[in-house]
């Protein structure tokens, strides 16, 4: 049984994501949807290239460098619907333990979140000021969805766990950082060579990229792994 605080946590952020769910089906946007289609494509590939992350029970993937790509061209709703496949295929392929449904609902609302705050913040704040751009909209954008979503994650590992916010972050520290800023500025070089009708193109170029900086992660996360054991 889940300590109560975790049970609270778990319904508020499910719920919060499925309500976001609701609002992105009523105002869907059919804008561009060929675009919208590989955007999808892309970041459900990009799940499947999982990384264990050592010292916690959880996975990071690269797909989020398409979410922030999506969040600069794509209508709100179709950025909902990209983070929610990301989501659901992150933790669903070759998991190593079957999930619970619980478990993927919580992973799914996070990501859905995480990038929804991403979207809304950032079109906000740069709008609102008049300097909107490509490339401040893909680093503030990563500014605000890597944060959140790993304080979502490591807070109901704590919660669930009993282990300290210490604890949960330093074992990752090294090397997810590093892995999340490599992902926004690959994100950022796209941004600024291509323009939002052609930004997918930019996006499939960055593939192999980003297959290479899977594996020189993967390999990071085996060996610690294996000294751990």
């Amino acid at each position: 049984m889940l300590p109560r605080n975790a049970r609270l946590y778990i319904t508020f952020v499910i719920a919060t994501g499925s309500v976001i769910l609701l609002l992105a089906a009523r105002t869907w946007s059919a804008a561009n949807l060929t675009q919208f289609f590989i955007f999808l494509g892309l970041a459900a590939l990009a799940s499947t290239f999982k990384i264990r992350i050592p010292g916690i029970e959880s996975t990071i993937t690269p797909n989020f460098v398409f979410l922030l790509l999506a969040t600069n061209v794509c209508q709100f709703s179709q950025v909902v619907a990209i983070s929610l496949v990301a989501a659901l295929v992150q933790s669903l392929w070759r998991s190593s333990k079957s999930p619970r449904l619980v478990q993927v609902a919580f992973s799914a609302a996070a990501v859905v979140l995480s990038a929804t705050a991403a979207y809304e913040l950032t079109h906000l704040l740069l709008a609102g000021n008049g300097w909107e751009s490509s490339i401040g909209t893909i680093i503030l954008a990563g500014c605000i969805y890597f944060p959140l979503n790993s304080a979502l994650v490591a807070l109901v590992i704590g919660l669930v766990s009993g282990q300290s916010w210490r604890q949960i972050c330093s074992p990752c520290d090294a090397w997810v950082f590093p892995y999340f800023m490599g992902g926004v500025a690959f994100a950022a070089l796209v941004a600024a060579g291509y323009d939002h009708s052609s930004s997918w193109r930019g996006a499939v170029i960055l593939i192999p990229a980003v297959t290479l900086a899977h594996v020189y992660f993967l390999n990071r996360s085996t060996r610690r792994l294996a000294t751990k054991s």
